[in-house]
């Protein structure tokens, strides 16, 4: 259940194991949804906790939101910090060596390596630079560029907008709906069926296993079933036999043509002072940012890209055309901790691999193989302490 990151990574790796696979969605095409344009940036060296001062506005009252606020605020906390930082490097690291490795396999190298991290303040470079200890002791490499070492790596930008930045040289970048289509036509190859533009509506268990669940367009049986669904609607949530904590964060993004390639991005990068991403995507830049709790919508005004457009502008003048930008708003399906959750609930044959909304593409082949080992009766190849799903 799921056609985007999640959901086509499992049924890779479900088929590869020799698994007869289907994969429903609503959408008319793959990747549709949250996976279709972020940024696409793989960034082990950035994976730490969703801090709530990051939080965007917060636009209704909700007792569904608050309640993920509260628990959001309360694993910021010293000793649950670490235990989330400490899952989720180890389920990002993993999952980069898989990415890796996948793409290798079915021959996609549309990726830019290298991301920058820039910052407008020395001060706010000093912490990030404190703040980067755990990752650099964990051994990801990071290094600490001065302006000229910056303006070495990126002559397009225009340097006196930032004091510095932090590197990371293995850390990558691309297109994360065309990886899933590519990797979907080779499921497909595999005989793996896609059957899209078919909403879920129900799930129909037998005592503590899943029967077969209704759709659009029928009903479709199986011995397991995989929940690889983003924002989910309450209703269905509500069938799933356990509590599922996933509620959708509203972001931004926009995709511009390119004008002048000698003053485009070659790198991948955020402006932290702005939290603004940046992505080259071939002929064409991706920029990214926003933080909102606005419930299920996706509705988006002109005035929700202005800053997106200003910091580009500011960082790279001339480079994009903006009268052809393509603009679109997502909902991110994020849980409380920022991290995925796997494993099973009440029912038996009913694998989770969820809430990926924060860093999907840099967690979504390390989820497709954890989940495709739990479906297959294997230990997942790492410690999945604070990953679980948790049960009723």
């Amino acid at each position: 259940m799921g056609a985007g990151l999640a959901g086509v990574t499992t049924a890779w790796y479900l088929a590869r194991d020799g698994h007869e696979v289907v994969v429903i969605d609503r959408e008319p095409e793959v990747a549709a949804a949250a996976s279709f344009a972020n940024t696409g940036i793989i960034a082990a060296s950035r994976a730490y906790p969703w801090s709530a001062g990051e939080l965007g506005r917060t636009l209704r009252y909700d007792p569904e939101l608050w309640l993920w606020v509260m628990q959001h605020v309360v694993l910021r906390s010293g000793r649950s910090y670490r235990r989330v930082l400490d899952a989720k490097v180890r389920l990002v690291r993993y999952s980069h060596e898989m990415m890796r490795a996948l793409a290798a396999e079915i021959g996609f190298r549309a990726f830019t390596r290298g991301v920058l991290y820039l910052y407008r303040d020395a001060d706010d470079l000093e912490r990030a630079w404190q703040r980067a200890a755990p990752m650099r002791s964990r051994g990801i490499e990071l290094e600490r560029l001065d302006l000229p070492a910056v303006s070495a790596l990126e002559p397009g930008l225009d340097a006196s907008r930032v004091t510095g930045a932090l590197y990371a040289p293995g850390d990558e970048a691309a297109d994360s709906a065309a990886f899933a289509r590519e990797l979907a036509a080779r499921c497909r190859a595999l005989g793996v069926g896609f059957y899209l533009e078919n909403e879920i509506q129900a799930i129909e268990p037998l005592d503590v296993r899943v029967r077969e669940i209704v759709t659009r367009r029928g009903r479709v049986r199986g011995d397991a079933f995989v929940c690889a669904l983003g924002v989910m609607d309450r209703k269905l949530r509500e069938q799933l036999g356990t509590h599922v904590p996933v509620y959708p964060v509203k972001g931004f993004s926009a995709t511009l043509p390119v004008l002048r390639a000698e003053a485009a991005p070659r790198h991948a990068l955020i402006d932290e002072s702005r939290r603004v991403a940046l992505a080259p995507l071939g002929a064409e830049v991706r920029v990214t940012g926003g933080a909102e709790f606005a419930g299920y919508g996706r509705e988006h005004e002109p005035q929700d890209f202005a800053p997106l457009y200003d910091t580009l502008k500011q960082l790279y003048p001339g480079a994009v055309d903006y009268g052809r930008a393509r603009v679109r708003a997502c909902q991110r399906p994020m849980t409380p901790e920022t991290t995925p959750r796997f494993g099973t609930g009440r029912y038996q044959n009913l694998w989770f691999n969820i809430g990926l909304g924060h860093m999907g593409f840099a967690m979504a082949a390390g989820a497709g193989r954890i989940t495709a080992d739990l479906v297959s009766g294997r230990p997942g190849a790492i410690d999945l302490e604070g990953l679980r799903i948790r049960r009723h």
